[in-house]
């Protein structure tokens, strides 16, 4: 197996956490989706990371379905369980997933030129990440917990924040959350994907 990753994307991360959570030997390969290296269009035409691709060849270019298929072959407790329990983790982890989706979207968009950004479109992604965290703060997750998806999804997108964010100040808004964040970045598999500044 390949998985095509950028140091830095949450999304890669949860998947590099997830393989080093299970035992999962995957070669990753670092990529700059940027540039629009021909090796990661050849196997996602999108040129975006995370792309898994199997030992059959086939190429899964979403975090989620990455997540998925490394959860079936993976040694040790499910990180997504099945039955009663499926579908409220699922939904928190699908929280997280839209934080990193807003966050990334305001790096991309500093990134323009001053005249070209909008001051009231980075302002609405602030405040739906703010809003966001207030729902996942009165969730009650714990680092000690067997860990699932919606763990470490949080626990990316928490990062991802304090990396690229550090002006938004979440942590006085939500401890529970902090608290959270501070232990679970303790575990091996979060140590081992710390993105680089």
């Amino acid at each position: 197996m390949q998985l095509f990753c950028s140091v830095n994307s949450p999304y890669a991360r949860k998947c590099r956490v997830i393989l080093r959570e299970h035992g999962v030997s995957c070669d990753e390969v670092m990529v700059n989706a940027l540039e629009n290296p021909p090796e990661l269009l050849a196997v996602n035409p999108l040129g975006k990371v995370p792309v898994l691709v199997t030992d059959a060849g086939l190429p899964l270019c979403d975090s989620t379905i990455i997540a998925e298929y490394l959860d079936a072959r993976g040694s040790g407790a499910r990180l997504i369980p099945e039955g009663a329990e499926r579908l409220p983790l699922l939904a928190l982890a699908a929280l997280a997933d839209g934080v990193m989706d807003l966050a990334v979207e305001w790096v991309l968009q500093t990134r323009r030129p001053a005249e070209m950004q909008w001051p009231d479109w980075i302002a609405r992604r602030r405040e739906a990440i703010l809003r966001t965290l207030r729902v996942l703060e009165r969730c009650g997750l714990m680092a000690d917990e067997a860990v699932t998806l919606a763990h470490i999804n949080i626990g990316c997108a928490l990062a991802y924040l304090d990396f690229r964010h550090p002006t938004l100040l979440w942590r006085a808004e939500c401890p529970a959350l902090a608290a959270f964040l501070d232990a679970f970045s303790q575990r091996a598999s979060m140590q081992q994907t710390r993105p680089e500044a």
